[in-house]
């Protein structure tokens, strides 16, 4: 049976990812998921790409109290409820996301962080800070064939590709052949899956360190050659919202 073995989200495009038994995912994927987002002194985004110690930031966040937590590698902490500054729109992936400007403690141990000045966006939509479309799915056993693809490498984690949803019950790049489908998880959320997930210089970084360690890009076009990107995973877009939890079958209801 094909069915959810993890969920994940990312409060703050970019960060720690969150590891959750349960979500409610609303038209623009789950409600807790990239809120918020980073730029840079000049209002360009900031990601793992530009500083991949990011991905040691944890982040905490509830929709329903708006209180977001910021726990860094040397034991600071930046915590409050998220007040609202100036707007600010922000160019992602094509996109211009409208936000604010979040004020209090946040933007100045971000910076001290990333050692240059940085800003906090809550984006107005919630969600509106993902790539390309709000829901990414990988399957565990996509992962296990890249993995056994490189002798005496360790299990690559599934952190390192920043799914939303990883599926158990699949056989390798199943989810590849749900393209242009609908899938229900559990018994009321519907998803779309829209096009392949193109692989960036994020998967070449350990999810433990932030530091740059196997080049999965390569790897990925060595074994599925591609003119356009080195895809792995799927991207989808909500259709009917629901809550959904870890064990959740899933179903292709429309292909």
């Amino acid at each position: 049976m094909r069915s959810i073995a993890a969920i994940f989200t990312a409060p703050v495009k970019s960060l720690s990812l969150v590891r959750s038994e349960s979500a409610t995912v609303g038209q623009s994927g789950i409600v807790e998921d990239r809120r918020f987002h980073i730029i840079d002194a000049d209002g360009q985004l900031l990601t793992q790409r530009q500083q991949g110690r990011l991905t040691l930031v944890e982040a905490v966040y509830s929709a329903e109290s708006d209180e977001l937590s910021l726990q860094f590698p040397d034991g600071q902490h930046a915590a409050g409820i998220t007040d609202l500054g100036d707007a600010v729109t922000t160019a992602i992936w094509g996109r211009q996301v409208p936000g604010r400007e979040v004020t209090g403690p946040w933007n100045d141990a971000l910076s001290t962080f990333c050692g240059s000045p940085v800003r906090l966006v809550k984006t107005d939509n919630p969600g509106a800070s993902f790539d390309e479309y709000p829901i990414s799915v990988l399957s565990r056993a996509s992962l296990d064939n890249l993995s056994s693809r490189i002798n005496g490498w360790p299990q690559f984690e599934d952190r390192r590709f920043r799914p939303n949803f990883l599926l158990d019950g699949c056989s390798p790049y199943e989810e590849d052949a749900w393209l242009g489908g609908v899938v229900q998880i559990g018994p009321d959320l519907r998803v779309r899956l829209v096009a392949p997930d193109p692989r960036c210089a994020i998967t070449t970084l350990d999810p433990n360190t932030g530091e740059r360690d196997f080049d999965i890009p390569k790897l990925l076009l060595s074994y599925r050659p591609n003119a356009r990107a080195p895809y792995f995973g799927v991207y989808g877009a909500v259709e009917t919202t629901g809550t959904i939890s870890v064990g959740d079958a899933l179903e292709l209801v429309q292909d």
